[in-house]
C-alpha cells in the first residue's frame, strides 16, 4: 500500500531535522549574548584607557542589557553615584527608585533606548556598538543632576565627568577636560527646619564623626560638617543656641550666621573686625567662622582672607554654605579622588556657586572633613586613606520642625 503524509507532518519532520542541526526554523538568528570580558575591550577603547578589575562588579556569565549599563558606569568612575542613589531607594518616599536605572533615565547624554526600555534582555554583540558610540560621547562630555524634597529639605546631586584611574588624584587644573566631579547639597527653608549647631562633647567626645553627631540627636534630618578647628578648638569664632564657645573674631575672616527665625547673614570678614560688640549681630544665635567669602550680593568676592595659598589654589574636597535668596544650601565637593572626584580650587568653587545662581557663599572646612548626611545616610565620600569619616569637633545639624539640640 503506498503510504501518505500530511503536510503537518512533513513540517514535524523538516522542523526536527533543522533543530538538529542546530537551524531554528521560524526564529531569525540571533547575535551571541556578551560576557562582561568580552564587552570591557570596547569600553576600554570608547573611553580611551582601560579600567582594574577593582572597579567594577562581579558580573557572571552573560549581561543582561541592565548589567552592561553597570559596567559603562563603573568604568567612568560613577559607582559611587549608584550606590548613592541606591540609598535614596531604601527611603519609604521612593521605593521604585534603583540606581542603575535611575541614572541610565536621567543621565545626558542619554544611553541607547534598547538599554533603558528593555534593561533584562540579554546584551548580545548588535548592542555593543551603539553602547561604544554613547560611551565615546560621555567621553567628550557627560552630566548628571538630581534631587528628591523631604520636609523642607532637599538632596541635590551633581555628577560630572569620566574617571581615568591612571590620572593625579587631584585631576589637572591646567589642561584637565571633562573630569570627574560629584558634589551633594541640601537645601534648607530655614523658616520652617530648625537648624543648630552641634559639638561632640554632647556625644561624650572631644571629636565625633557626623554619622554619629547627628545619629546621636533627636529628629535630626541633615547634617554637615562646619568651620576650621584645630585639635578639638574651633579657629574663628562659634556661637551655638546664644552662647559663645569660642569668641575669637579670627581677622579678616568671614562668617555665617543665623537663628530660630529663620534669620541669616554672611558677615564679610573684610568689612567686620569682630562681632562681639557690633550690636548687630546679638540677634544671630548661632554663627560660624571659616572663609574665604565666595560670593557676595551675587559677584564673585576675591578677597584671599590671608588664607594659605595651598588651601586657595590647590583642588581639595570643600564643604560651603550658601543661599538662593530663598533657602540656604548647605554644600559639600568630594575630592582626592581621580576616578570619583577630584576637588576644586577656591575659584573653581566660586565659579560652581555662581553657576548655580547663589547670591551669597562661604567656603567652610574641607578635606578630610567634608561630609554630607541626610536622613541616617551619609551622601559624600570621605577622602581619608581610610573611606571613614574624620572625626569633627562640631557639625551643623538640620531637624524636624520641632525638634532641636539636646542640652
Amino acid at each position: 500500500m503506498k503510504k501518505t503524509f500530511s503536510y503537518t507532518a512533513i513540517n514535524m519532520l523538516l522542523t526536527a531535522a533543522l533543530l538538529s542541526a542546530g537551524i531554528s526554523a521560524f526564529c531569525p538568528a540571533r547575535a551571541a549574548a556578551v560576557t562582561a570580558e568580552e564587552l570591557k575591550p570596547a569600553v576600554f577603547e570608547a573611553l580611551g584607557h582601560s579600567v582594574p578589575q577593582k572597579y567594577f562588579s562581579d558580573f557572571k556569565g552573560r549581561l543582561t542589557r541592565k548589567d552592561a549599563m553597570r559596567l559603562c558606569l563603573e568604568a567612568m568612575g560613577w559607582d559611587f553615584v549608584i550606590r548613592a542613589v541606591d540609598q535614596v531607594g531604601i527611603l519609604p518616599e521612593w521605593p521604585e527608585i534603583e540606581g542603575v536605572s535611575y541614572i541610565a533615565r536621567t543621565i545626558s547624554p542619554a544611553p541607547p533606548e534598547a538599554l533603558i526600555s528593555s534593561p533584562d534582555e540579554p546584551l548580545d554583540e548588535n548592542a555593543v556598538s551603539a553602547l561604544s558610540e554613547w560611551l565615546a560621547k560621555c567621553r567628550e562630555n557627560v552630566r548628571w543632576k538630581a534631587s528628591f524634597a523631604y520636609n523642607d529639605t532637599e538632596l541635590i546631586m551633581i555628577k560630572r565627568g569620566i574617571g581615568d584611574p591612571g590620572g593625579p588624584a587631584n585631576g589637572d587644573i591646567e589642561n584637565g577636560r571633562n573630569e570627574p566631579l560629584f558634589a551633594a547639597l541640601l537645601a534648607v527653608d530655614m523658616k520652617n527646619i530648625p537648624c543648630q549647631i552641634a559639638t561632640a562633647v554632647m556625644v561624650g567626645a572631644n571629636k565625633a564623626p557626623l554619622a554619629t553627631i547627628a545619629a546621636e540627636n533627636f529628629g535630626v534630618i541633615g547634617g554637615i560638617n562646619g568651620g576650621y578647628f584645630a585639635g578639638a578648638k574651633p579657629i574663628g569664632v562659634l556661637r551655638r543656641q546664644g552662647y559663645t564657645d569660642s569668641a575669637k573674631f579670627w581677622p579678616n575672616r568671614s562668617a555665617f550666621g543665623w537663628n530660630e527665625n529663620g534669620e541669616y547673614i554672611f558677615i564679610d570678614g573684610k568689612y567686620t573686625a569682630s562681632i562681639s560688640g557690633d550690636h548687630r549681630f546679638d540677634k544671630f544665635t548661632e554663627v560660624l567662622q571659616a572663609g574665604p567669602l565666595l560670593i557676595k550680593d551675587g559677584a564673585p568676592s576675591q578677597n584671599t582672607e590671608k588664607i594659605h595659598p595651598t588651601v586657595l589654589n590647590f583642588r581639595h574636597p570643600r564643604t560651603f554654605v550658601a543661599s538662593s535668596g530663598k533657602r540656604v544650601f548647605w554644600g559639600v565637593v568630594d575630592g582626592r579622588d581621580n576616578m570619583h572626584s577630584v576637588g576644586m580650587t577656591i575659584e573653581e568653587l566660586r565659579s560652581f556657586c555662581s553657576q548655580l545662581s547663589f547670591i551669597s557663599a562661604l567656603n567652610l572646612d574641607g578635606g578630610g572633613s567634608s561630609s554630607l548626611w541626610w536622613r541616617g545616610m551619609t551622601f559624600s565620600l570621605p577622602s581619608n586613606a581610610s573611606d571613614r569619616e574624620r572625626p569633627i569637633p562640631y557639625a551643623i545639624l538640620m531637624f524636624e520642625p520641632g525638634a532641636g539640640v539636646r542640652q
